[in-house]
Parts: C-alpha cells; sequence; structure tokens
C-alpha cells in the first residue's frame, strides 16, 4: 500500500514536472517568435532620444532567463530541445506570414496596410535567428558547465555569468550582421548601438536574479523535487 502511494505521488511529480516544462517551452516559443515581429518598431526610451532600439528587444533577453531555468531544473538537453523547436516555430512563423503576404488581396490598401503592419525584413529574421541559435546553445552549455563545477550552489553565478556573455555575442552577431552587413551602417553607430543594447541586457539580466530564485522557490513546491 506504501509503496503504491509512493508510486502516484512520483506519478504526480513527474506529471507536474512535465506540464510546467511544457508551459515554459510555450512561452519561449511565444517570445521568440512575437519579439522578431515586434522588433519592426523601433523605441526612443527616456532620457536616449538620440538611440532607437527595436521593441523586440525589450521582451527577448526574456528567453535567456527561460532557457538558464529549464538547464537548472530539467538539465542541459531539454533546454536545447526547447530552443530548437522555438527555432523551427520561428521558421514556420516566417513562412506563414510571408504566404499570407503573397496572396491575393481584397484592395490594394488592404495590402498596403498589412504589408506595412506584418513585413517581416528577411536580412533582420537571418540576423536574429542566426545570433539566437548561437547564443542561446553557448549559454545553456556555459551554463551547465558552472553547474557542474559548483554543484547546486552559487546559482546567481551560472545564471548571470552564462547570459552576459551569451547575451553579448547575441548583440554583436544581430547587430553586425543587419546593421553592418544589411544595410551598411557606420561601424561607430553599430559600435554605439551594440554598447547601449548590451548595457540594457546586463541590467535587465541581474534585474532577473531575485525572479529566478522565486520561480525556483514555486517549481520546488509544485513540484516537489526537482533534479
Amino acid at each position: 500500500m506504501y509503496n503504491s502511494f509512493q508510486n502516484k505521488e512520483c506519478n504526480r511529480t513527474n506529471t507536474r514536472r512535465i506540464s510546467f516544462y511544457n508551459l515554459l517551452n510555450s512561452i519561449f516559443c511565444v517570445v521568440i517568435i512575437v519579439s522578431n515581429i515586434i522588433s519592426k518598431k523601433m523605441v526612443n526610451l527616456p532620457y536616449f532620444q538620440s538611440l532607437a532600439i527595436p521593441a523586440g528587444l525589450i521582451t527577448y533577453p526574456l528567453t535567456f532567463f527561460i532557457s538558464d531555468f529549464v538547464t537548472e531544473v530539467y538539465g542541459s538537453r531539454k533546454a536545447k530541445e526547447m530552443v530548437y523547436h522555438a527555432f523551427g516555430m520561428s521558421i514556420l512563423a516566417y513562412l506563414i506570414i510571408k504566404t499570407a503576404l503573397v496572396l491575393p488581396s481584397l484592395d490594394s490598401e488592404n495590402q498596403l496596410y498589412f504589408e506595412a503592419s506584418l513585413g517581416l525584413n528577411s536580412m533582420i529574421i537571418m540576423a536574429s535567428l542566426t545570433a539566437y541559435i548561437f547564443s542561446q546553445t553557448i549559454d545553456i552549455q556555459l551554463y551547465a558547465l558552472i553547474k557542474k563545477w559548483t554543484g547546486e550552489n552559487y546559482l546567481w553565478l551560472r545564471n548571470n555569468v552564462s547570459t552576459l556573455i551569451a547575451q553579448l555575442i547575441d548583440t554583436i552577431i544581430v547587430n553586425v550582421i543587419y546593421l553592418k552587413l544589411g544595410i551598411g551602417m557606420e561601424l561607430t553607430q553599430v559600435f554605439a548601438i551594440i554598447l547601449f543594447s548590451y548595457m540594457y541586457k546586463c541590467i535587465l539580466s541581474i534585474a532577473f536574479t531575485p525572479l529566478f530564485y522565486l520561480l525556483l522557490s514555486i517549481f520546488k513546491r509544485y513540484t516537489y523535487q526537482y533534479k
């Protein structure tokens, strides 16, 4: 009878772990896809009127938070699975939007509005996805490596070190490919945007650290155990 109770508890725990992973996977995919779509809008931030950043930059750093969390509680294999899943979904979303753009429209004005709102720049998408796959893979590998060295201690260290290094790589790749190679922007301007974007990501990553601990605590309560 005791063994039967243990088996039920184990099955309940595994079900909760799977459900939580599926939820994180879904959120991760949505953030990746939507960040690419809303990046078409350039946003002026308070006190930095001379610099504009893509709207997607506001939401995209959340993906590193999620991939680090998945690496922490599910392991690097499941985190990479999530990254590849989102990569495939991003390409699928891009193809669906491109197909909708070339379909016959009710009238020319309607087509212009649709293109203005959802017309995606192929160079931006290529730059974004290239930076994404490299940086996310590096982030997961670094996180797993630091955890191997530190064990269950120094959660804040592996979370921030892996993210800050990976986001530097991401920022350089996406801006060099799109701004320099894509539209021919001067290197000085590209460097300024890289520096500002990376500083923003660093501040956000550090600010997310208490939230990381909170989410881990909720996860433990929800599933009773984690690996």
